[in-house]
């Protein structure tokens, strides 16, 4: 069967949406030996803790080495890395001689630091001291991490002309990969093992190029390839020293290395190899997490559309959904600051552009779909949340509520705003959350679907927070998160209804019941958004694009959403053309 750490090996899985992933890697020298007729059987036991170095739980193991008192691990742990908390970690080595159970294991000696220290320095070599017998042996952590860049390789190799190493058969060959750093190896992976073949074929394997090297195309790693036997320690057949810059020329050149062992070529001076090592496939590919794109530049909007339709009740009623209490507050107000604290975060100027829907407006109270809450159509951003809170009160005084509940047309703008706003001409991206509180169902259902799908291309995704209790069982049929709606190809939807978490008037609440329930309700909306943002851009191939801030550019941007209104003058298909030109002649240069 598959060597232990053979598959299934964790250290290669980014952790997305994460502050990052450190991936630890271990090797031990000198270790004592507990064992009477052989070697010790040593494995790594790694514990961590976010509070002190008194309450340690277990983090992970890696697996067991048999008769070996230098042994070097193949599996990974990773560890939730956070800048600002500080994680200790202590290592403790067992001598496992049964299957893994704690209570049949002889402790070797253990080893504490932080897990600052461990990326701080990348390799950390410490003493494993034992309680009763003091200093025996050291334990070398090799850090890596997923936190920038992740590179994804997809590595095949074949063997050809292996020595044989059994006698009654062939050898039985598999390998490891090593990477080194300042001249340390750490195994970072290892394959399976192709019985009886002296030319094997094995099976393609992924890796990170943050794990393979560091990320760095020109750093050493080196392959090991080993004649597995089930009885006895592995025979070396050879080694060969490489780089991920070198098996990346597979796409122009044949890349093979000779298989050397050490051995064999200080006794023989015709010795030329022990077999070659031959590239099959070198494939990299770039994947980007959420904090990625962020880091990156990208600046997230939002857009908030209330619903001034007739069924809210009079804003002076006490049992209005718009009735503010003698906070200032109601469940519109509660729901756009839950989203808006998040978002702001991520938008630079903290300007919302804030609209009403089916209201009438003065002086001729016509009713309008999308109109300004500020009144100004040429800008209708607002100053930060408070800015948007301050218009809605305001137009709750001068807009008379009426309807229909009509919210396509509050859609199809924001696709245009966020067609307009997805790029900046340093090559930065812009996406857009457009938040819509409404207390009941559309009314033009059908036409808000074709507005989704229209909208699927465009970096936008569209939250839905129902208040107060109407039925909005027709309305989960937007939130792709619950229907295979036809015609789907991106998921941008998310609904939720605001008394999931606060029923009745949440004015009355306690401030932590209050604040613990709009919390969770804010959690669950925006879980979605790393997700769609991402799947926007593996949609539109806009990968690590590197972004400076242009004030100019937003401002503009935004300013000209009123113009857009007005004189619907601007193509959106220009628009994106511009987008993918831009896009293209970016990734050229870089």
């Amino acid at each position: 069967g598959p060597l232990p750490g053979a598959t299934n090996v964790k250290d290669i899985k980014a952790k997305g949406a994460n502050a990052g992933t450190v991936i630890l890697n271990f090797t031990c020298k000198g270790l004592r030996d507990r064992d009477v007729l052989s070697k010790s059987d040593p494995q790594i036991l790694l514990y961590t803790s976010v509070k002190n170095r008194a309450n340690y739980t277990l983090q992970g193991r890696t697996e067991k080495v048999k008769n070996n008192l230098n042994p070097i691990f193949g599996t990974g742990i990773d560890i939730p890395y956070i800048f600002e908390r500080q994680t200790f970690c202590k290592v403790v080595v067992v001598d496992d001689d049964s299957d893994g159970l704690a209570t049949d294991a002889d402790n070797l000696g253990e080893a504490e630091f932080t897990l600052g220290q461990a990326v701080s320095k990348k390799t950390l070599e410490m003493e494993l001291r034992h309680r009763r017998w003091g200093v025996k042996g050291t334990c070398i952590v090799s850090a890596s991490h997923t936190t920038n860049t992740k590179e994804l390789i997809t590595l095949q190799f074949e063997g050809g002309h292996l020595d044989r190493k059994d006698t009654f058969g062939k050898s039985d060959p598999y390998f490891e990969i090593f990477r080194v750093t300042g001249g340390q190896e750490a195994l970072v992976k290892r394959s399976e093992v192709v019985y009886n073949n002296l030319n094997p074929r094995w099976r393609q394997i992924e890796i990170t190029s943050t794990q393979l090297c560091n990320g760095d195309d020109s750093a050493s790693i080196r392959i090991k390839v080993w004649d597995y036997d089930t009885t006895a320690a592995p025979d070396l057949i050879g080694i060969c020293t490489t780089t991920l810059g070198q098996m990346k020329k597979i796409k122009k050149e044949i890349v093979e290395f000779d298989l050397i062992h050490p051995k064999k070529q200080a006794k023989k001076k015709s010795y030329r190899n022990s077999g070659v090592l031959k590239v099959l496939q070198c494939v990299s590919v770039k994947t980007w997490s959420f904090l990625d794109y962020v880091s990156s530049g990208l600046q997230l909007n939002c857009m908030v559309a209330f619903d001034f339709t007739a069924s809210n009740g009079h804003p002076n009623t006490p049992a209005s959904l718009h009735h503010l209490n003698a906070q200032g507050v109601n469940q519109y107000t509660m729901a756009w600051t839950a989203i808006g604290q998040v978002v702001q975060d991520y938008d630079w100027d903290k300007e919302f552009p804030a609209y009403g829907f089916g209201g009438a407006l003065p002086p001729n109270n016509q009713v309008s779909f999308e109109f300004a809450l500020n009144a100004n159509a040429q800008n209708p951003n607002c100053a930060g949340i408070q800015g948007v809170i301050q218009a809605y009160q305001t137009a709750l005084q001068n807009v008379a509520l009426s309807g229909p509940t009509n919210c396509a047309p509050i859609i199809r703008t924001a696709t245009r705003y966020a067609n307009a706003c997805a790029t900046t001409p340093m090559g930065g991206q812009g996406y857009l959350i457009l938040l819509i509180l409404t207390d009941g169902q559309f009314t033009d259902l059908q036409a808000c679907v074709q507005a989704i799908q229209q909208a699927q291309q465009s970096p936008l995704s569209i939250i839905i927070v129902g208040v107060g209790n109407a039925d909005f069982s027709n309305m989960e049929y937007l939130d792709g998160d619950r229907t295979n709606t036809a015609g789907r190809t991106r998921d941008i939807v998310q609904f939720v209804p605001f008394n999931k978490y606060a029923h009745g008037n949440a004015a009355n609440l306690s401030a932590d019941q209050l604040a613990s329930k709009i919390r969770c309700m804010a959690e669950e909306i925006l879980s979605c958004i790393p997700a769609q943002v991402i799947n926007h851009h593996i949609c539109k191939e806009m990968k690590n694009v590197i972004f400076e801030p242009s004030t100019n550019q937003q401002t503009n941007c935004k300013r000209d959403l009123g113009v857009q209104r007005e004189n619907r003058r601007i193509s959106v298909q220009q628009k994106v053309n511009e987008l993918e030109a831009s896009m293209m002649a970016f990734s050229e240069d870089f």
